[in-house]
């Protein structure tokens, strides 16, 4: 990893000027207050202390990285969901002979908190699903886990689960925070694994994303961009085709770094792998899209939401933006937030090729 000059330090500050340097672009910048009560108060600190980098590029995908002026937000001990399933501190199952909608999950951890990211993809039991909702597992914690089948033609298999490996391409994530039923995120999943050229006998959007051609192209855009990321980076500002689609904001470089993978595979699908978007040209001075973007989602709100678990939920609609997230304490834990908007157009399938 290496070092970056920082574009804008929104604690307090506004823009005025962008000048050259050895690194690339670095911003001067004056005294200016900016509001941020709009949002609940662990986000809204949160953002008064953003630093944005310039951006680590693949092709006309640009991530840029996201820093706090005071360092990480987030303490104790944490796991993400592939981490502690690894360890055997994470148990997922089947509720008793099986529920499409719920699972079983148990923190057997006794004193790390496990982190469940929404979007993730979870493999085994009697069908592939995928986590709905942001969830903090205190340690010993028990909780039925709200979820979404991805996998529509099997219902067969043991009870237990395990990593998926993978995050719900954006595009799908999106049409979970607009209120999306089992129904529409099947259909979803199948315009997703036909554009994919990856349709299978299940409509299994894990066997889709495993396929050779598409783990290919991830593992390229990942083999670029991570080792990039400097040190103390917490989130990332996704643009691409000259606009701003969505950013993820950790509370900590660690968790940030450890999920990046996830995080980047899930936008790289929609934009490089399925959209055109990624291979066009982008000023490389140009940062305006970026920063006027995070200037748009703290200028924003956001609202309590009810989550399973330990945390409290995060969650913001309207000004043409899609965000959720969870915190525990005064800490953030993670905050995503996309454009409203269709990132990529794909066709409906001609026929549903995947009848229930």
């Amino acid at each position: 990893m290496f070092g970056m000059n920082r574009l804008a330090n929104w604690a307090g500050i506004a823009l005025a000027a962008v000048a050259l340097s050895a690194f690339g672009v670095s911003a001067m910048a004056q005294s200016s207050r900016h509001h941020t009560g709009g949002h609940v108060s662990e986000l809204a600190a949160y953002f008064e202390d953003v630093q944005i980098s310039e951006p680590v590029r693949y092709g006309g995908l640009a991530v840029y990285p996201v820093l706090l002026r005071d360092g990480d937000t987030l303490r104790g001990s944490w796991l993400t969901t592939d981490e502690a399933i690894s360890r055997g501190k994470l148990r997922i199952t089947e509720k008793g002979g099986g529920s499409v909608p719920v699972v079983e999950v148990t923190n057997t951890s006794h004193s790390e908190h496990i982190f469940l990211l929404s979007g993730e993809v979870l493999s085994g039991g009697k069908q592939t699903r995928t986590i709905r909702k942001d969830v903090i597992l205190a340690p010993g914690q028990r909780i039925d886990l709200s979820v979404f089948c991805v996998e529509k033609n099997r219902w067969s298999g043991g009870k237990g689960f395990s990593s998926g490996g993978a995050l719900l391409p954006q595009s799908i994530q999106k049409e979970l925070r607009k209120g999306a039923d089992q129904a529409r995120v099947w259909s979803e999943v199948a315009r997703n694994n036909r554009a994919l050229g990856a349709e299978n006998a299940t409509g299994s959007l894990e066997s889709a994303l495993r396929s050779p051609s598409v783990a290919k192209k991830l593992a390229d855009v990942r083999r670029t961009v991570l080792p990039r990321i400097p040190d103390g980076t917490v989130g990332y500002i996704f643009v691409s085709g000259g606009r701003a689609v969505g950013a993820e904001f950790l509370g900590s470089n660690d968790l940030a770094r450890r999920l990046l993978p996830k995080l980047l595979g899930s936008y790289a699908v929609d934009l490089v792998v399925i959209g055109k978007h990624a291979h066009g040209h982008v000023p490389e001075r140009d940062h305006s899209v970026a920063i006027d973007f995070f200037k748009r989602v703290r200028d924003s709100s956001s609202q309590r939401t009810s989550t399973p678990g330990s945390g409290a939920g995060i969650r913001t609609r309207g000004g043409g933006l899609l965000g959720d997230g969870v915190s525990l304490g005064s800490q953030l834990v993670h905050y995503g937030v996309q454009i409203q908007d269709r990132i990529i157009v794909v066709p409906m399938p001609r026929h549903d090729v995947y009848p229930r």
